[in-house]
């Protein structure tokens, strides 16, 4: 069994990594992306400006804090909690024009549907951190505990979630679309903002949903000082708390969820329970009791 096993892991990867590599080339030669990391590698001198004790922490929810899900808002709350003194800035429908210069073809695209909000979100949170520096954190995010100055610090130039991966993914353990951070002016998200520009005025459908990513991969890849960059973080350990949501509370477990990882990422996605089927309080019932109130 084991044997077939990792025959079939073996077809598997080969399968995905071809994926990725038409997926890579078409972005390359018919999405304009040969040119603008040709741009980037040539003209492009990057500031490097590091991220400071007053850079914003950008998060987002489209129908703005009212229409909020319970454990959206706990991890909103939870943000304000252990900001560190960074101002947190809700991004939503009503003000994001005030922060960014959306191109009106993207704007089009998002309201006819061609451009769903996930994506939508992906241009927006690339152009906020390009223009202003800052930390983008998905509103599903949830900090236990570690104030953010603990892992992420104001002289550093760039922050994600390095980490050890075990899948097949294009971004293989460099980075988490949810949670980065960076200076103003940074050359990373200014490619990748730029490349999603080129790709919208070229194409009406995704390509793949990970589109975000294989922009981060191909900078990586193509231009040397974001290759360095990435490189430079840290490993980081990704909190499993989202996994285990609906289960019975543990005062042990917590305590590692909080002392261990600097971060979780939870979902509002599937049905959640504030109690077992015995009437145990589960750890989505805590994380409401904890962090629902007032920040």
């Amino acid at each position: 069994m084991g044997k077939i096993k990792r025959f079939f892991k073996h077809i598997e990867k080969f399968f995905v990594r071809r994926k990725q590599q038409l997926i890579m080339h078409h972005l390359l030669y018919h999405a304009g992306g040969k040119e603008l990391i040709a741009r980037y590698t040539r003209d492009y001198q990057p500031v490097y400006e590091p991220i400071t004790e007053t850079s914003p922490i950008w998060t987002c929810w489209w129908q703005g804090e009212n229409a909020m899900p319970d454990i959206v808002k706990a991890c909103y709350n939870a943000m304000h909690r252990f900001s560190d003194g960074h101002p947190v800035i809700l991004i939503t429908e009503k003000n994001y024009k005030d922060y960014v210069n959306m191109p009106d073809y993207i704007i089009r695209k998002q309201q006819s549907g061609e451009i769903d909000l996930t994506h939508f979100s992906d241009i927006l949170r690339m152009m906020l951190l390009a223009q202003h520096g800052g930390i983008w954190m998905d509103s599903t995010l949830l900090i236990p505990s570690k104030h953010l100055g603990t892992f992420i610090r104001p002289e550093d130039k760039f922050w994600s979630c390095h980490h050890h991966t075990r899948y097949y993914n294009i971004s293989q353990g460099g980075w988490v679309s949810f949670f980065l951070a960076c200076g103003k002016g940074n050359i990373l998200p200014s490619f990748i903002a730029d490349m999603h520009l080129c790709y919208w005025k070229k194409h009406k459908k995704l390509i793949d949903y990970l589109l975000l990513d294989y922009t981060f991969a191909m900078a990586r890849k193509y231009i040397p000082a974001v290759h360095d960059m990435i490189e430079k973080v840290p490993i980081t350990e990704m909190g499993p708390l989202g996994k285990c949501l609906n289960e019975e509370f543990s005062e042990e477990k917590w305590n590692e969820f909080c002392t261990r990882y600097d971060f979780h990422k939870v979902t509002y996605k599937i049905p959640l329970r504030k109690t077992t089927a015995e009437g145990k309080k589960t750890y989505y019932g805590h994380i409401l009791e904890t962090y629902l109130s007032q920040p």
